[in-house]
C-alpha cells in the first residue's frame, strides 16, 4: 500500500510539474509575441495603450515568429473614444495588413438603427430625425459626416482607405484599411 502511495504521490507530482512548465512557457510566449508587436508598432510610430495577442497556444506562434492577430488600443484624438488598430499576420516585422477601427463621437444623444439581421447600420436617430453618417479619407486625414457635413477629423500618418461606416451604442465606427502594411 505504502509503495502505491508513494507512486502515485510521484506521478501527482511530474504531471503537476509538466503543467507548471507549460503555463510558464505560455506565458513568456505571450510576451515574446506582445514584444514583437510592440517593435513593429515603434519602427510606425504607434504608441499603444494596450495590445492584446490573439491566437493560441501562443507556445506554436512564437516558434514561427507569427503574431497572427493582433488588436492595439491607441488613445483616441479629440471626437472620438476610441481608436483601434489590428495587425493581421506579423511576421519578422512585416505585417500582411492594418485595420484601423475609429470611434467618432455622435454630434449629440443618438439612437443607433439597426439593419433586419441586427446589425448596426449607417444611420441613427438623433433628436427624432434619421441621420445617415459617412466618411472619406484623403490620405492626410480620414472625415466622418453627419448628413454631408463634416462631423469630425482625425489625421493619418499613412494613406488609408474607408472599408464601412457603422452607427453603433459607442458611436460612429468607421473602418479603415491602410495601403501599405509596412511602417518603413
Amino acid at each position: 500500500m505504502k509503495k502505491a502511495i508513494i507512486a502515485l504521490v510521484v506521478t501527482c507530482s511530474l504531471i503537476a510539474g509538466v503543467i507548471g512548465v507549460a503555463v510558464v512557457a505560455e506565458f513568456r510566449a505571450k510576451a515574446e509575441l506582445e514584444s514583437q508587436v510592440t517593435a513593429y508598432l515603434d519602427d510606425c510610430g504607434v504608441e499603444p495603450t494596450s495590445i492584446e495577442v490573439h491566437g493560441r497556444p501562443y507556445l506554436i506562434y512564437a516558434a514561427q515568429d507569427r503574431a497572427d492577430l493582433t488588436y492595439v488600443d491607441t488613445t483616441p484624438a479629440t471626437g472620438t473614444n476610441k481608436d483601434q488598430l489590428l495587425v493581421h499576420r506579423l511576421v519578422d516585422g512585416e505585417a500582411d495588413r492594418l485595420t484601423r477601427f475609429i470611434t467618432f463621437d455622435y454630434p449629440s444623444e443618438a439612437t443607433p438603427i439597426k439593419n433586419s439581421d441586427g446589425s448596426f447600420s449607417d444611420s441613427a436617430t438623433i433628436g427624432g430625425t434619421t441621420v445617415t453618417f459617412s466618411a472619406e479619407s484623403d490620405g492626410a486625414a480620414v472625415r466622418m459626416f453627419a448628413d454631408g457635413r463634416e462631423a469630425g477629423e482625425v489625421s493619418l500618418s499613412q494613406s488609408a482607405s474607408v472599408r464601412n461606416v457603422s452607427a453603433t451604442d459607442d458611436g460612429v465606427v468607421v473602418e479603415l484599411e491602410y495601403a501599405s502594411s509596412s511602417c518603413r
